[in-house]
C-alpha cells in the first residue's frame, strides 16, 4: 500500500532516475513509448491510501491515476496532526459521489481482505470491572493526546 501523497513524486523520480542511469530509456529510442506505457500501468497497479491526499487537486488524479478498486481509505494519523486529517477526510468525503466515497472507505478494501468483508460477530459482554477500567485507559489515553496535540477533540 502506497500513500498517495508521496508515492507517485517517488515512483516518477525513480523510474526516471533508473532509466538515465541504465540508459533504457532515451527520447526517441525504439521501444521508449512502450516501456513507459508498462511502467505506467505497473504503477498504476499499486494500492493507494487516502492518507493526506484527498485535497481538491489531488483527490481527481488520485482517482484517475489508480486503477478501479486501488483506492482505499487511510490517514497518517498519529504522524500526521488531527486537524490536517480532518482536512483531508473532510475532502475525502464531499469531494466524490456517494459510491465511490463507499468504495473507497470500505469495498475496496473488502475485496482486497474478503476474510474482512463478513458481517462483524457482536463481542461477548464484558464483566463491570473490566468495562471500568476500559473506560479509564480510554480517558486516559484521550487525555494524554489532548496534552501532546493541543486543540484536538
Amino acid at each position: 500500500m502506497r500513500c498517495a501523497g508521496s508515492s507517485c513524486s517517488v515512483l516518477t523520480r525513480w523510474s526516471r532516475r533508473t532509466c538515465a542511469v541504465r540508459g533504457r530509456i532515451r527520447p526517441g529510442a525504439a521501444g521508449a513509448g512502450r516501456r513507459r506505457a508498462r511502467r505506467r500501468r505497473d504503477f498504476r497497479g499499486f494500492y493507494f491510501d487516502t492518507a493526506l491526499s484527498s485535497s481538491p487537486a489531488a483527490l481527481p488524479t488520485l482517482l484517475a491515476f489508480a486503477r478501479p478498486g486501488h483506492v482505499l481509505f487511510g490517514s497518517d494519523w498519529p504522524f500526521a496532526p488531527a486537524a490536517a486529517g480532518q482536512y483531508f477526510t473532510n475532502g475525502l468525503d464531499s469531494g466524490v459521489g456517494p459510491g465511490t466515497l463507499s468504495a473507497v472507505n470500505r469495498t475496496n478494501a473488502e475485496a482486497l481482505f474478503p476474510r474482512l468483508a463478513g458481517a462483524p460477530t457482536p463481542a461477548p459482554a464484558r464483566p463491570l470491572p473490566v468495562r471500568l477500567r476500559q473506560s479509564a485507559q480510554r480517558a486516559g489515553a484521550h487525555l494524554f493526546f489532548k496534552l501532546i496535540q493541543p486543540g484536538t477533540n
